[in-house]
């Protein structure tokens, strides 16, 4: 049975719902009905649980449900806004962790540091901050870079400067963002080296802006120790959380959901899946559900099936 909730015209709702919150409500129910999307769909999508979004939409939630309206709203724009990489409809755990480590950094001018395990989605995560937030600037590192081949690539990006000394460059860097809430992202900043570190932390305490490093879990090896070479970074950062090392079950499920649509995933697809990514956001959505949707045919969607294509389409060890 379906179980698309239809809008209730008459319905009296409890004075702890506010009009925008009832207005929510039956734009939530139009956006069921229209999409032929179920509430558990939704609720993956949203990571909020079934009983809460049944209770909102009935009027017997006991508390404000403004906060978790305002999840369900995101999760419905990203569903519509979905384009060919499956990322794109659901935000995970670990995009909000990087987006608060970028808001960090932004607001209290000084550095934040995210590191997270290959494949758990920080970098599309900062990449994803950058293109919402002007004056927000991107660096990939790499082995290969320089503290010179640094300034060089800020120098275009922040200030638009092709010629002129290493010095004129930090110059203009500085000049260019200096006191303003622009925000400077360093990814795969593990490669980074004490030089490259201490050119972004002058550059920093002289423009007074925020610096994200994000990396993998290597990155917290260089910063962490008391009294070492980066200590003048580790002084100065002011949020820094655990290293991420995989995608939740409910990451997982809400990606998964997002692949297939309004089609009611089963929940032990879903759990399948997530034992066969390990945590990885990448193996999930560009291996397992990729392969998934491209050798299922009209098969339909059970464990069985995704055993078949980690098998045989991905050279996974069948789960024991």
């Amino acid at each position: 049975m379906n179980d698309t909730t239809e809008p209730e015209n008459m319905q009296e709702w409890p004075s702890h719902y506010s009009g925008d919150d009832i207005q929510g409500i039956a734009e939530i129910q139009q956006w069921l009905a229209a999409r032929m999307y179920t509430k558990t769909a939704l609720a993956r999508l949203a990571r909020v649980s079934l009983p809460a979004l049944s209770q909102i939409l009935s009027g017997t939630y006991p508390a404000s449900p403004a906060k978790l309206l305002g999840n369900i709203r995101s999760a419905m724009a990203h569903a519509d806004d979905q384009t060919s990489t499956t990322y794109d409809a659901v935000e995970t755990s670990v995009f909000r962790l990087a987006h608060l480590a970028c808001d960090m950094a932004r607001r209290y001018r000084n550095f934040a540091v995210l590191t997270g395990y290959v494949g758990t989605g920080k970098t599309f995560g900062v990449k994803k901050y950058a293109e919402k937030h002007p004056n927000t600037y991107v660096v990939e590192a790499n082995p290969c870079m320089t503290p010179q081949s640094l300034i060089r690539l800020l120098a275009r990006q922040v200030a638009g400067v092709e010629k002129g000394s290493i010095a004129d460059k930090f110059e203009q860097i500085v000049g260019s963002v200096r006191n303003t809430d622009s925000l400077i992202i360093i990814d795969e900043a593990e490669t980074l080296t004490a030089h490259q570190l201490h050119t972004i932390r002058r550059i920093r305490d002289t423009a007074n802006i925020g610096i994200v490093l994000a990396g993998t879990e290597h990155l917290s090896g260089l910063i962490r120790p008391a009294h070492g070479q980066f200590d003048q970074i580790r002084s100065r950062v002011g949020f820094w959380p655990e290293t991420v090392k995989g995608i939740t079950a409910a990451d997982a499920a809400a990606l998964t959901q997002s692949a297939f649509g309004a089609e009611d995933v089963p929940e032990e697809v879903i759990a399948r899946l997530f034992a066969y990514c390990k945590g990885s956001a990448r193996m999930l959505v560009e291996g397992l559900i990729a392969a998934l949707r491209e050798f299922r045919k009209d098969r339909a969607l059970d464990a069985r099936l995704v055993d078949a294509v980690a098998r045989q389409a991905l050279c996974l060890q069948s789960l024991a």
